[in-house]
């Protein structure tokens, strides 16, 4: 009888899984089984020529890890063009420090947590998200 129980219970455990389930209610991922993608760093490069009060290109790259095809999507309030590739460049005024957004979402519709972060005038930087040195 113990070996019945155990077995049923075993199943059971087997068929719910056991542990944590990346805290999401409902259950999870919408049957893909695949995790959401994950920006690692986001990094920005100043043209050697940058001025302040004049625009100029500044290059932005987001690392992420995710399966398949990723699409990025962001913006630097204040600059043009968006980001929308793992390297994108972007044109800023130089006038203030400029707050950005990125997010990165998988062709399973799963979407990255969305990583902030600063690009002060004529900086060249990047942030981490783990360690979390991004800003906001």
């Amino acid at each position: 009888m113990r070996s019945i129980v155990a077995l049923v219970l075993g199943g059971a455990l087997g068929l719910l899984g056991c542990g944590g389930d990346s805290g999401s209610a409902g259950g999870g991922s919408g049957g893909s089984g695949a995790d959401e993608p994950t920006i690692t760093m986001v990094a920005w490069e100043a043209t050697a020529d940058c001025t302040r009060n004049t625009r100029s290109d500044v290059v932005v790259t987001v690392t992420a890890i995710g399966s398949g095809t990723l699409v990025y999507s962001g913006s630097v309030f204040g600059c043009d063009n968006p980001i929308d590739a793992a390297v994108s460049t972007i044109s800023c005024p130089n006038v203030a420090l400029y707050q950005g957004s990125v997010v990165v979402t998988d062709a399973g519709g799963n979407a990255s947590t969305p990583v902030a972060f600063d690009i002060d005038v004529c900086e060249t930087g990047s942030c981490t998200t783990d360690p979390d040195t991004c800003t906001r």
